[in-house]
């Protein structure tokens, strides 16, 4: 048997429709290649700028936490091989940052645009900057309510 497609695919979500669809595809692929999804959210960057024990801080991790619970985790289903985590960072350079520690396969991010009318003249910063910037393929996955 040869080697697997996908060993690491990471998942970059930001807990809109559009993200949280293309988490629901990550994860598919995960299962179907017996894969390991790592899903990271990337709170706003200038929070590093608070003391760990800040409450602003505190409540907005919590309220990250429940987002998780709520959100991703029945996205998940029966997948087991996860790691989440979320902090305060640039998430562009960030996903990408991560994909190379992880030695990510894939990463898969949502697009807000449609299946017919996506064009890289409208992908966002933080597309493009992963686009520009990955060492791996990237997976843009078109929203479909």
């Amino acid at each position: 048997m040869g080697a697997r497609m996908f060993n690491q695919i990471l998942a970059a979500v930001k807990f809109s429709p559009a993200s949280l669809f293309a988490l629901e595809k990550g994860a598919q692929l995960a299962r179907g290649y017996d894969s390991f999804l790592y899903i990271f959210h990337a709170l706003d960057y200038r929070l590093s700028e608070l003391d760990a024990a800040d409450p602003k801080l505190a409540a907005i991790v919590k309220d990250t936490e429940k987002l998780f619970e709520t959100e991703v985790i029945p996205r998940l289903g029966d997948l087991s091989n996860v790691k989440y985590e979320f902090r305060p960072a640039d998430p562009a350079l960030e996903a990408c940052r991560i994909a190379r520690k992880i030695n990510a396969d894939l990463i898969v991010l949502g697009c807000h645009q449609f299946r017919e009318k996506i064009g890289l003249g409208r992908v966002d910063y933080v597309g493009m900057t992963i686009l520009e910037k990955a060492h791996c393929p990237i997976m843009l996955v078109p929203y479909n309510e």
